[in-house]
C-alpha cells in the first residue's frame, strides 16, 4: 500500500542530485555516533591528542603504550561525533495555496520539504518536521529511522491548507520547544511582519540554531503578469481588491523586490541563511545548486 505522502519523495528529483553531505556550517552537539564532529571530548574512532593523567580519570583511557616509552601517565582524548538534527518548518497556511505555474507553493513546499528530510536521514542524521500555518498542526521530533521518514511523508501528505499564517509565533514557540542545537529550516512564502520574522529567526539563532530560510513565492507573484481589470483575492484574509495590473504593476514589482530584499538583508546581518524560491524553477535544480552552493562555504 502506498504511503500517504509519498508522491513528494520523487525518485526523479532524488536521482538528480548531487552526491554532496547536508552538513551543518558550525559544529553540532548530539548523543549518538553520525557523521558529524562535536565540540566536545570523549569516546569515539577517531584518535585526536593526549593529556596529561589526573585523578579520576577512568583508567580505560589511559595510553598504556606511552606509558611502558615515558614512565608517565597519559590519557587519550578522542573527538566524538554526533548526529545533526535539521527540523523542517513547513507552511501550510491558505497562501501557500497559490500557484499559477505547475506547481502551487504549498505543493512546491512539500518536494522540497520530503527531499530535505531524505537526504539527511540517508546520511544517518536526524530530520523532524513542523507544518505550521498560525498554529503548529505537526511536531515530528528529529530522529533517523525509516519509519519515521514514513512518519515525515504523512505528515506532509495529510496538510490541509490553513488560515492565516503567523511565523514570528511558531518560531518563538519552537525556539523554547526545541531544547538541542541543530538546523531550522523553514520553506513559507512569509506573507508576515518583516521585522517580526527577523525577530524570530534572531530568536532561535539566541538558541544556538543554524537557520536557513527558503522564500516561496510564484512568478505571478513576484511579477503580476497579467492584462486585464480584475478581481484580487486575498487567500488568507479572504479581501477582494479591484486591481488594474497594467497601472499597477511597475509599483508592484517595485514593492516586492523591496520586501524581498528586506528580508535578504535582513537574514544577511545576522548570518541567516535567506534563499528566494521561485516555483517556476524545478526543485531538483533549486537543491541541486543550493546543494553545491552550502559544500563550497563550508570548506
Amino acid at each position: 500500500m502506498q504511503i500517504v505522502g509519498s508522491e513528494y519523495l520523487d525518485p526523479n528529483i532524488l536521482s538528480a542530485l548531487p552526491n554532496i553531505e547536508f552538513i551543518a556550517r558550525r559544529l553540532v552537539e548530539g548523543l549518538f555516533v553520525g557523521m558529524h564532529k562535536s565540540p566536545h571530548f570523549g569516546y569515539s574512532v577517531e584518535f585526536k591528542d593526549h593529556r596529561d593523567y589526573v585523578p579520576g580519570d577512568d583508567l580505560r583511557i589511559v595510553d598504556w603504550k606511552v606509558w611502558a616509552r615515558k614512565d608517565k601517565y597519559f590519557v587519550k582524548r578522542f573527538e566524538m561525533e554526533s548526529q545533526l538534527k535539521a527540523t523542517i518548518l513547513l507552511d501550510c497556511s491558505r497562501s501557500m495555496d497559490f500557484g499559477e505555474d505547475r506547481l502551487t507553493k504549498l505543493q512546491y513546499a512539500s518536494y522540497l520539504a520530503a527531499s530535505l528530510a531524505y537526504l539527511i536521514i540517508h546520511q544517518n542524521d536526524m530530520a523532524g518536521l513542523v507544518t505550521f500555518d498560525t498554529d503548529i498542526h505537526h511536531y515530528l521530533p528529529a530522529r533517523g529511522s525509516r519509519g519515521h521518514m514514513r512518519s515525515i511523508l504523512k505528515a506532509i501528505g495529510d496538510v490541509q491548507p490553513g488560515p492565516a499564517t503567523n511565523v514570528p509565533q511558531v518560531c518563538n514557540h519552537l525556539a523554547q520547544l526545541i531544547k538541542s542545537r541543530g538546523i531550522i529550516i523553514l520553506i513559507s512564502d512569509l506573507l508576515d511582519d518583516v521585522e517580526e520574522t527577523l525577530h524570530a529567526a534572531r530568536h532561535l539563532q539566541y538558541k544556538k540554531h543554524e537557520v536557513i530560510v527558503f522564500h516561496v513565492l510564484d512568478d505571478a507573484e513576484l511579477n503580476l503578469p497579467y492584462e486585464a481589470l480584475a478581481n484580487f483575492e486575498d487567500l488568507e484574509s479572504r479581501q477582494i481588491q479591484v486591481v488594474d495590473p497594467l497601472a499597477f504593476r511597475n509599483e508592484y514589482q517595485t514593492r516586492v523586490k523591496d520586501y524581498c530584499e528586506a528580508l535578504r538583508t535582513g537574514c544577511q546581518k545576522t548570518s541567516v541563511d535567506y534563499h528566494l524560491v521561485s516555483t517556476s524553477q524545478p526543485v531538483e535544480i533549486f537543491l541541486a545548486n543550493y546543494l553545491t552552493f552550502r559544500a563550497r562555504r563550508s570548506r
